[in-house]
């Protein structure tokens, strides 16, 4: 069976574009160059192999953790199921952080997860000094092979939250777990039978990351540091309420491409 004789099988397929993917990953090449390909005889090996990973796509189990890679920002990331797989949403966080971060600044990215944001914001501006936290080791350890790979020097820390250094901070960013319990129970398959509960679940109706960051915060930051989050639909108003109690003025309130509430920034008022 030819490249072009598999793809059309599969072309109405909701899946096509993953399976496109598998294609890119069994071959070994770009994506952008599959189409060149279609006359390529495939091997029994590959085919077999193909089959094998098109069961676990039909199984819902995501193509990222198929081929152990996602894309985010126009950069490759390792992940596995250790890791929540990086969504085009934040890079959106990412933009608009990178508006109000100076010069020469530390900036600590709090629950990096792949290591995405941490490593983005290092390759868009090498003279920021990153350092990065997460509590589950096998994640940091998908993030500093991401962060080797693009030679990123990054400090990383297990911790729940902050790093246990006496640095301060010009900015926190932070993609925290803000899924309530009521909500996860409703996410797709694909979220919630493989992607990691860790990075995805939190108490107190998603907001306990966010309250604990918070409260936090002064101690770790610079005079005029400030806060950016990413953040579910339908908690704005309720994290700036959180950030009032601790004193923090809101200083940006952004929607993601989508039109969806998505993104908020802080300073201590």
């Amino acid at each position: 069976m030819t490249v072009g004789a598999l793809l059309n099988k599969h072309r109405k397929e909701a899946e096509y574009h993953d399976i496109s993917l598998l294609l890119c990953e069994l071959l070994d090449c770009p994506f952008l160059t599959l189409s060149l390909r279609k006359e390529e005889e495939l091997s029994d090996r590959l085919l077999e192999n193909f089959f094998t990973n098109y069961a676990r796509l039909r199984n819902k189990e995501p193509v990222q953790y198929i081929i152990g890679k996602a894309w985010f920002y126009g950069l490759e990331f390792s992940v596995n199921p250790e890791v929540l797989i990086p969504r085009p949403e934040t890079e959106g966080l990412i933009e608009l952080a990178l508006q109000f971060i100076p010069e020469n600044a530390k900036v600590l990215d709090i629950g990096t997860g792949s290591g995405a944001i941490a490593i983005t914001i290092k390759t868009l501006r090498p003279d920021i000094e990153l350092t990065a936290t997460d509590i589950s080791a096998s994640a940091l350890k998908i993030a500093k092979q991401n962060a080797d790979f693009y030679n990123c020097l990054i400090s990383f820390y297990q911790t729940d939250l902050y790093p246990t250094t006496e640095d301060s901070f010009d900015l926190i960013i932070s993609n925290p777990p803000y899924i309530s319990p009521s909500d996860y129970a409703k996410l797709d398959t694909r979220i919630k039978e493989y992607e990691p509960k860790l990075a995805l679940w939190a108490e107190e109706n998603g907001l306990i990351f966010y309250r604990r960051i918070l409260k936090e915060a002064k101690s770790k930051l610079k005079p005029e540091g400030l806060i950016f989050f990413e953040h579910g639909d339908e908690q704005r108003q309720n994290i700036i309420h959180l950030a009032e109690t601790y004193g923090w003025e809101t200083i940006l309130i952004k929607d993601d491409l989508a039109g969806y509430p998505r993104y908020l920034g802080f300073k201590y008022s």
